[in-house]
């Protein structure tokens, strides 16, 4: 049973602001270590800052919490791939406990365009 849904689209133009304006400040506040490790080493950090926030949102929305509350923080989630590039989703230790709690299946999917990023999530329960 679908227990909810999240979906989030950004313009990466306010990313690329927000970097310019902020530097690596921003993308600390968003990425859990092993991202921000990626984004050090990608040529495209807007992009990559604004798909990565997009499914964190999207994630947050789907929980029915939103960003920033009831341990919901964008740090304490990751975006890993499969190997054949399907995203998922991984959580720091107490946010696995609530994700465990309330949800038995999570799919994500992220896409983007030169000037947006787009993530949608649905929770089975």
């Amino acid at each position: 049973m679908i227990k909810g849904i999240g979906i989030d689209l950004i313009d990466n133009l306010r990313f690329k602001n927000l970097i310019k304006k902020y530097g690596d400040k921003i993308a600390l506040k968003i990425l859990s270590s092993n991202e921000f490790y990626e984004y050090k080493e990608c040529k495209y950090k807007s992009s990559y800052l604004s798909k990565k926030f997009a499914a964190k949102e999207a994630l947050s929305k789907a929980l029915g919490y939103g960003l920033y509350r009831n341990g919901v923080f964008p740090k304490s989630i990751s975006i890993k791939h499969t190997k054949y590039g399907k995203p998922f989703f991984e959580f720091s230790d107490s946010l696995l406990v609530l994700v465990k709690k309330n949800c038995k299946n999570i799919e994500l999917s992220i896409s983007d365009t030169g000037s947006q990023s787009i993530a949608f999530v649905v929770i089975e329960s």
